[in-house]
């Protein structure tokens, strides 16, 4: 069965959660699920104001646990709301959590995860090149992991330096994830927008299966396949696994990607028969890092003479779940990022969509 991403389920939750004005949160933290509200000071505080707590609810970080954190947290918000909270019935004083831990913790446990196949030398490696100096090395080691200390990470990023910045927003993202530190660090990327995406020519179905079937070595036009088919991203491309689910076969992105492990669904579903039925061999291509996939597929890309970017391929997908009516929620989801950066990034073209789905509906009235 496909890996969920719980992470991605987590933001999905709270925003319904802040949608209907509860005040609480479920908070991811490593492998369990609490909540986190503003809340009465505990029988045993020396503090005397409401502050921001965690109850921790001792559920583990799956789909299970997470619909039952979501019922607990709309029951502690109508609480809140009525004026009923009292400590007694949420929490043993005596089984109080240990205190929050350090960012060296943290950051050592989040480094473990991510490439736990690869040799210390090309794990070292991928550290440097994707991670430490996009803000990890800007942590206190000794303070605790918090998301004040996320966000002045990133901002030792300067706002003109776009793609370091917004790599800085991407990766300590993944850690604040990891260990369950509610934050939204793409609020603070300089970069990439929806004007960017504004710029580009996007091309159409017909011009992308044009473009796909002239592309004569089967080993790159299967991994150009993936990326129109699925909206992977270069890298994902050459890393991910197809899989029969339930009669669909997706596509399951590993967790050392950009953005972690997620699940994407085919759309649309006729290419699967057009160009993903026979041989699934990738092309031989070595490399030490994600990012160097991304230059050796451009690089093809050009060498067929395909018009703009492979890239577009992505965006050409995301406008395409819109336009048949995928929910933002579940596309972003199956794209690997948040619901505001599939709403920010693509903007333009949902506003669009929507006007003419308004005036086409006008015309049958």
């Amino acid at each position: 069965m496909a890996k969920v991403n719980i992470a991605a389920e987590v933001r999905a939750v709270n925003l319904a959660l802040k949608a209907d004005s509860y005040r609480v949160a479920v908070q991811l933290r490593g492998k369990r699920l609490s909540l986190v509200a503003t809340l009465p000071p505990k029988p045993n505080s020396t503090k005397k104001k409401p502050h921001q707590q965690r109850i921790s609810l001792k559920l583990g970080a799956n789909m299970i646990g997470l619909r039952r954190a979501k019922a607990r947290a709309l029951l502690l918000a109508d609480q809140l709301e009525r004026d009923k909270f009292v400590w007694d019935d949420w929490i043993d004083l005596q089984e109080d959590e240990p205190e929050q831990r350090t960012c060296e913790y943290w950051v050592d446990r989040f480094k473990d995860s991510v490439w736990p196949d690869l040799s210390e030398d090309d794990k070292e490696y991928n550290w440097r090149k994707r991670f430490l100096y996009f803000g990890f090395n800007k942590l206190p080691p000794q303070a605790p992991l918090t998301a004040d200390a996320l966000v002045a990470a990133v901002l030792t990023k300067k706002e003109s330096t776009k793609a370091a910045r917004d790599q800085a927003c991407r990766q300590l993202q993944r850690l604040a994830d990891f260990a369950g530190i509610e934050v939204d660090l793409s609020l603070y990327k300089a970069g990439y927008s929806s004007a960017d995406v504004g710029r580009r020519k996007i091309p159409s179905d017909d011009d992308i299966e044009v473009t796909i079937d002239g592309i004569r070595n089967p080993s790159w036009r299967y991994v150009f396949a993936l990326m129109a088919t699925y909206g992977l991203r270069n890298h994902e491309a050459m890393l991910c696994t197809l899989e029969d689910l339930d009669g669909v076969l997706v596509a399951n992105v590993p967790p050392n990607t950009k953005t972690g492990a997620h699940v994407a669904y085919p759309n649309p579903a006729r290419w699967v028969e057009r160009w993903l039925m026979g041989d699934r061999k990738l092309p031989k291509v070595k490399v030490r890092a994600n990012e160097e996939y991304g230059k050796r597929i451009s690089d093809r890309w050009r060498q067929t003479k395909a018009p703009g970017k492979p890239y577009d391929l992505r965006h050409a997908y995301a406008i395409r779940c819109h336009a048949d009516g995928v929910q933002v929620a579940i596309a972003a989801s199956w794209m690997g990022h948040s619901p505001q950066m599939h709403m920010s990034t693509y903007q333009r073209w949902i506003s669009s969509q929507r006007s003419r789905q308004a005036w086409d509906k006008l015309q049958q009235d």
